[in-house]
Formats: C-alpha cells, structure tokens, sequence
C-alpha cells in the first residue's frame, strides 16, 4: 500500500443508499474498515511498513493491521457519489474487497488534533527510505494546505534537506520554523513541522530580507532557504535539483 493510498470506490449495499443523504457536504469522510486479512493472534509487531529495522513495540501503539480487533480508521477525500451509493475517494489506506463497516463525516474542529504530539521520530527517519520519508512529508503538508501544488512540492523539497541538517525529526520542540511571504510555502512548513504561535516555533519576521528567506532553526543552527524558482507542474519540481530550487545558507545559533 503506497503512503499516500490508493484512488478507490466504496460501495454501499443499495438497502443503506438513502444513508448517504447530505454526505457530499464533506470533502472528506472517516472510513471504517475492516481489515480481514490480518492476523488476529498477534499482540506485539514491526511497523514493516514503515522499515524492518525498527523496534518491536505493542500493536496498540501502532498502525499495523495485524491486532485482535483489526479495525481500521482512514481519513479520505471524497470527491463525489455516483449512482446514488458509490462513493469516490481517494489516499484511501484498504485493499480491494475490504468490508467496510461505517463511514462518517470528517469534521475538523472534533478530529483534528494539530497541537497532537509523539515521540521523537529521528531513528524512525533514518531507517524509512528517502521515497517513504517523502510521501509522508508530502501527506502531512497536503492534510495542512489541501492540495499538492508546485509551491508546495518546492517546500517538501526544502524540509528534506532541512531533516539532514537538523539531524532527523523536524517536529521536535527545539526545532522553530520562519515564513516567508509564499502562502503555499508556509502552509507546507506549518504542516511537516508542527510549529504554532503559542509553543514560540512559530515566527512571521517583522520584514524580509531581498530576496526573502525561510528559516529553520535548531539549538545550534539556522538554516535560510531562498528560492530560486518554482516550476509551473509538479513532476518539474520532482525532476529538478535541489539547487535550481532554493539555495541554503547556513548560520550559527
């Protein structure tokens, strides 16, 4: 399963169409799976999807589908209903012919969680692959922005580098994030880094230097990235190097 999931339908039986009345108000909706594949005998697991190499740890603090009751929760996008009970969707996390045992609404102000914290996830990087450790950058600064644009694309490139200089988890309290003047940029720093005005990683700088800058700070460096250009398509951004992107200056804490 690919980290950002699949393009997929759901249907519902034609007994519970009328269900759906007023659903397409959502632009996304909470599914309800179940996983019936998994192994229901097991209590402790790797998160091999995310790498071999890490540690075993209790299947309730992970998202492996293997677990006594395999229920699973994903957050997808729904883009519209045809014929009455076909519901099209996508970054779906399920296999085809998974059950599916409820759906309802996503509402931002009750699931959403942005001031959410984990455990430091710095040995979890260095283990994933730089392709999954994309993905999951670019799911986070899409969940914050809505869409996957250039801009934003130019951004997950810039938190990328930034993860090797900081040496791992960019979510981390000593890690602070500054903005600059693109929308899109910010919205994607905001969402890979998890910085708010309240915990103080948050900072608007009262002006910009020419040409202006995005900073990312730790204990002991800063790091500013001016961008060079931003292509028109996001598979350009993909292609390009980092230095026809942004330049990076580094400065001492």
């Amino acid at each position: 399963m690919p980290a950002l999931g699949l393009d997929g339908e759901i249907e519902l039986f034609p007994f519970f169409a009328e269900a759906l009345e007023g659903i397409q108000a959502h632009s996304h909706i909470l599914v309800i799976g179940w996983m019936h594949r998994a192994d229901r005998t097991v209590h402790r697991a790797v998160p091999r999807k995310i790498s071999p190499d890490l540690p075993e740890k209790g299947v309730f603090a992970l998202r492996s589908p293997s677990r006594p009751n395999p229920i699973s929760v994903t957050v997808a996008a729904l883009s519209g209903v045809r014929e009455g009970r076909f519901l099209d969707v996508s970054f779906l996390d399920l296999i085809d012919k998974t059950p599916v045992l409820d759906i309802k609404p996503y509402q931002a102000g009750i699931d959403c969680v942005f001031s959410a914290t984990g455990p430091d996830r710095s040995g979890t990087i260095a283990k994933i692959t730089p392709e999954r450790y994309r993905d999951d950058l670019v799911r986070e600064a899409v969940g914050f922005h809505g869409e996957y644009c250039p801009a934003l694309a130019v951004a997950v490139r810039m938190m990328i580098a930034a993860t090797r200089f900081m040496g791992g988890d960019l979510r981390r309290e000593e890690i602070s994030c500054s903005l600059g003047p693109d929308p899109c940029i910010n919205d994607a720093l905001i969402g890979i880094t998890g910085a708010r005005f309240g915990t103080g990683r948050l900072i608007i700088p009262k002006s910009w230097p020419d040409p202006p800058v995005y900073a990312i700070s730790g204990p002991k460096v800063r790091l500013e990235f001016s961008i060079v250009s931003i292509p028109r398509e996001t598979g350009l951004v993909d292609a390009a190097p980092d230095e026809a992107l942004f330049l990076i200056r580094t400065r001492s804490e």
